[in-house]
């Protein structure tokens, strides 16, 4: 989407027919709803923050940037547009880690219930067995485990499949907030003035503090008497690698992780309701005396 706008600028588009041209280039509800914004008189930043999303939050702030700095439009776009096709990426090298440990789960789950109809198939009829006192507490506390199994390895899960974000964006604003000639000092207050007011939860706060990889790099630029531009862009890819190789590392983590509440708890189940009552059955009246 960014990457489209800044192409229809590129064109000589203004701001305002940019909107109706995307709009009618893309026809989705959030880009019809952006085009009805720009039309009622609402500035483009304004109906880029008003859409639900955090990339459109994050287009608003851009927006805004290169709007109080004189920052030109359609460069600004780009990047923000090339930082955001990130996501896709991570996102499919996250799935094709995750898919082994969910198989795992997925089938190591049906274990219990695949015991019983076992033992139905060889002739082992437990339900006797789940009709005693003993059998019952066997039953109850196999379906408790088995429960627990499954919530603890998805809560696991959901840990590695939380919301995706992009790293480094802080970077990329500093650099608009730069383009258009505006010293250090001024151009963060206004990249911190334009988070704030957007709402942009991917440029957390504590990212434009000294001594965060944004303010290293202004102060080294500064430093070497060099423009401060290619360090930014450099710092923000180092983040987002770094941001990346985590989600990796995490999901491939998941893969022994998993292991803990299988043993803990669909293993035990499994014995609980499978192997045990077929013992039963097998001893008959000597356990059930």
């Amino acid at each position: 989407m960014a990457s489209r706008c800044a192409a229809l600028l590129r064109s000589g588009m203004s701001p305002e027919r940019m909107v109706a041209a995307l709009a009618a280039d893309i026809e989705l509800p959030e880009t019809a709803a952006l085009a009805e914004r720009v039309r009622s008189g609402q500035s483009v930043a304004a109906a880029f923050g008003a859409l639900d999303g955090p990339e459109w939050r994050l287009l608003s702030a851009a927006w805004r940037l290169a709007t109080h700095s004189g920052a030109p439009f359609a460069p600004a776009l780009d990047r923000i547009a090339l930082a955001l096709r990130g996501i896709s990426d991570v996102a499919r090298r996250r799935e094709v880690l995750l898919a082994g440990p969910r198989s795992t789960a997925r089938l190591v789950a049906w274990l219990p219930l695949a015991a019983v109809a076992v033992g139905f198939l060889l002739g082992f009829d437990p339900l006797p067995v789940f009709l005693t006192p003993i059998g019952a507490a066997l039953l109850a506390g196999g379906i408790g485990l088995q429960l627990v199994g499954v919530r603890w390895t998805h809560a696991l899960a959901a840990r590695v499949e939380r919301r995706d974000h992009v790293a480094g964006l802080e970077c990329e604003l500093m650099w608009i907030a730069l383009a258009g000639g505006s010293p250090p000092g001024p151009a963060l207050r206004s990249v911190a003035d334009a988070v704030s007011q957007g709402a942009v939860e991917w440029v957390p706060m504590e990212a434009l503090r000294r001594g965060e990889p944004l303010a290293n790099a202004l102060a080294t630029a500064v430093a070497a008497g060099a423009p401060a531009a290619a360090l930014l862009l450099d710092t923000a890819t180092e983040l987002r690698g770094h941001a990346r190789a985590q989600i990796e590392q995490e999901a491939e983590r998941l893969g022994v992780r998993i292991l803990v509440p299988l043993a803990c708890c669909v293993l035990p189940a499994f014995v609980a309701m499978g192997v045990v009552p077929v013992l039963v059955t097998l001893l008959g009246d000597v356990l059930l005396g």
